[in-house]
């Protein structure tokens, strides 16, 4: 990553352990963004001047001397039109091979929303499934989470339920998904014609695990 010319490099970490590493620094803040030695962190604890960063892909191969710079903001999404019909990772960055899209800068895990203000998800999202629908019936604006046994369709029955729903847009956060089921859900929306109406951040099993927790803000971001 190239620095600017006014940022400050810092070269001394006090402690570094397998997820995250520490130092002393100042004028930082939380959730801010760093480069530990080329590898993206994250600010996760700040105690005075001491800054403890978790590092993404792990902190194997960073030394005590590593160069740390500090982005000077919390990691974004840039939320807009082009969005529709793409496959991000968790960082908001295309997996497709599809361009960077643009759009209004907005960083991700902001305020929530005041309940009292939304407004209240009433229109049913028919699966087709009795135990879902006459006991856990699914309306549109709702976050679905899935929970299944491996042995469990789980992978089609939530393409059918995001192809049912009767709503402008889909978004799909999956978390430790395999390639498979990643290419499955990208070819399912694809052949239904449907994926301009999706809009999905995808963390692998070959992707680090750490990166997962930004997957449901990125999700909650876009929506």
């Amino acid at each position: 990553m190239a620095t600017k010319a006014f940022q400050k490099i810092y070269t001394k970490i006090t402690q570094i352990t397998k997820a995250t590493c520490s130092l002393k620094a100042t004028g930082v803040g939380y959730d801010e963004l760093a480069s530990v030695d080329g590898k993206l962190a994250q600010v996760v604890k700040i105690i005075g001047d001491e800054v403890t960063l978790q590092v993404f892909s792990g902190t194997e191969g960073i030394r005590t001397n590593a160069e740390v710079v500090f982005m000077g903001k919390a990691p974004s999404l840039k939320v807009g039109d082009q969005l529709a019909g793409r496959f991000f990772n968790a960082y908001g960055e295309p997996i497709d091979g599809g361009p960077q899209p643009e759009g209004r800068e907005v960083e991700i895990g902001g305020p929530s929303v005041n309940p009292v203000r939304r407004k209240q998800p009433s229109e049913l999202i028919a699966t087709g499934i009795a135990g879902i629908d006459l006991n856990n019936t699914l309306v549109t604006g709702q976050k679905i989470p899935f929970f299944a046994d491996p042995d469990q369709p789980f992978n089609q029955v939530m393409a059918m339920v995001a192809l049912r729903a009767k709503s402008d847009k889909i978004i799909l956060g999956g978390m430790g998904m395999t390639n498979d089921d990643y290419l499955f859900f990208k070819n399912t929306f694809s052949n239904a014609g449907a994926l301009d109406r999706i809009v999905s951040f995808i963390n692998t099993t070959e992707d680090p695990s750490v990166e997962r927790i930004l997957i449901p803000d990125m999700a909650l971001c876009a929506a």
